[in-house]
């Protein structure tokens, strides 16, 4: 019985979390500023495993300059061209080079949960700090891309500039 009541503290937890980090997916759109575009709609990409089940099924209501927002599951990241937003959970295997690979050829956000991907060269990280989601963002990096991102943004973020910054 203990061990239940744990389990399920535990996955409510979760779906806190990444209901959370959907929110800030979301929120991403209104404080990073990305070049025109002739997709039809804004594209939200998760590539691999999907830890938000259906906490990002509220921002498909939404729109971005008047084109719909779109959350597409892809299995590889060759399929991301399309994607103004990245999310990997994992960093391991070819998906973290082929994200930075993706990233330098496209003006696409990357997001994922690990300091090693910001590090790396990819451009937003989500920390877990003090039972707080944080964010790590690589401003080099999302600058260099074409992205314009706010102030605002930078404010409440842990900015990294380089290994010199650690």
């Amino acid at each position: 019985m203990v061990l239940l009541l744990f389990g399920n503290a535990f996955a409510q937890e979760r779906t806190v979390e990444y209901k959370i980090k959907a929110a800030y997916l979301y929120n991403f759109t209104k404080f990073i500023t990305w070049p025109d575009s002739e997709e039809a709609n804004f594209s939200v990409c998760i590539v691999g495993n999907d830890p938000f089940g259906q906490a990002l099924s509220p921002i498909e209501t939404r729109a971005v300059k008047n084109k719909p927002i779109r959350v597409l599951r892809l299995d590889t990241i060759n399929q991301a061209k399309q994607c103004q937003i990245i999310y990997s959970a994992e960093i391991s295997g070819d998906i973290t080079p082929g994200i930075l690979t993706i990233q330098s050829l496209y003006p696409i956000l990357t997001v994922s949960d690990s300091k090693q991907f910001v590090r790396k060269g990819g451009m937003i990280a989500f920390l877990l700090k003090e039972g707080k989601i944080k964010l790590f963002i690589n401003l080099p990096v999302l600058r260099k891309s074409g992205l314009e991102i706010s102030a605002k943004l930078l404010e409440v973020a842990e900015v990294y500039e380089g290994e010199s910054n650690d």
